[in-house]
């Protein structure tokens, strides 16, 4: 069984190709640039996989990647994956999420023109930013609700979904999508709000920078799930003989912003002042975001195996020793 990961040296990526070469998979991944990025990733799996270089903007070179590949299953993984980097760079987020699935959901199309048994199954990775307001009618949100972005990233992916089920009606592609929500573990890097708090938090924690930690709002709740369970998800999803056409990826309960801070400042074994900036609030916050995960439960057996403590822990140790920080810093005082 062949698999193409897109976006395969980012966070999730890696992840994923680990999972699927775990499972016997021969995989084969594009980035962006060529050699990958690597940060999870052993020296062995990077050897094990086809490398490609391929820019989800350019439809040509997607075609030539999807028909030297041939794979069974597609993991769409390519694109803006950070809500802040989508506030800043809003258009494009908008134009590489949707713009590059449709792109891939073309490529695929061009090459069954050629190929008429080629059909494989494909997995756009979505997020739970594209609920938006739907978040404050009811909590934990179902995969039946209305996708109402209050955000440019929520909007980008919802825009990526509509593109997915766009080709999946008017072309019978089979396609999904995984709405994930929180996903947090060994391997994510500022500015997701974990690798953050982590990244300050170490920095004080050696001496390397003056208190205090900057934050935004504690006060709201999300929906965390390690990354490694998220794949799993994935790789379970995609074995379905006839899925629905989404799946939430999420554990179905909240931690608060705050008490993430808190596991982190405990495990460096420091003290730390905190201090709210503004511009870290975003001001189309929403309180509380939780996934209802009984469809992907009911569908695949799917149930989160790791304490999300631990990986909010694990997360800041491997930030830790990345940045060059030692032991020590759970000694400094």
């Amino acid at each position: 069984m062949k698999a193409l990961v897109t976006g395969a040296d980012g966070f999730v990526g890696q992840h994923l190709i680990a999972e699927l070469l775990e499972h016997g998979f021969s995989v084969a991944a594009s980035a962006l640039d060529l050699p990958p990025g690597r940060s999870t990733l052993t020296p062995e799996q990077i050897a094990c996989v086809d490398w490609k270089a391929a820019d989800v903007r350019d439809r040509d070179a997607l075609v030539r990647l999807v028909a030297a590949a041939m794979p069974d299953r597609i993991y769409h993984l390519a694109g803006f994956a950070s809500g802040a980097l989508a506030r800043e760079f809003a258009s494009d987020a908008v134009h590489i999420n949707v713009g590059g699935t449709v792109n891939l959901c073309e490529a695929v199309v061009s090459v069954r023109e050629a190929e008429s048994d080629f059909d494989p199954r494909i997995l756009v990775m979505g997020s739970c930013d594209a609920y938006g307001d739907a978040a404050r009618d009811a909590v934990p949100l179902s995969e039946d609700m209305s996708l109402r972005p209050v955000s440019a990233y929520g909007l980008s992916k919802a825009g990526q979904e509509l593109a997915a089920h766009t080709y999946r009606r008017a072309y019978g592609l089979r396609m999904l999508v995984a709405r994930g929500f929180n996903l947090v573990g060994p391997g994510q890097e500022p500015p997701f709000v974990v690798p953050e708090f982590a990244m300050q938090v170490a920095r004080i924690a050696l001496g390397e920078a003056e208190p205090p930690v900057l934050v935004g709002n504690l006060d709201v709740e999300r929906d965390f799930t390690d990354v490694r369970d998220g794949v799993r998800a994935l790789r379970l999803l995609m074995e379905l003989d006839t899925p629905g056409a989404a799946y939430n990826v999420a554990s179905g309960q909240t931690i608060r912003i705050g008490t993430i801070l808190d596991w982190i400042v405990d495990e460096a074994g420091i003290e730390v002042e905190i201090e709210v900036v503004p511009s870290r609030v975003r001001r189309e916050e929403l309180a509380v975001l939780a996934g209802d995960n009984k469809r992907i439960r009911e569908d695949t057996g799917w149930v989160p195996q790791r304490d999300a403590e631990e990986s909010v822990r694990e997360t800041y140790r491997w930030l830790r020793d990345r940045s060059g920080l030692t032991e020590q810093a759970n000694t400094v005082v």
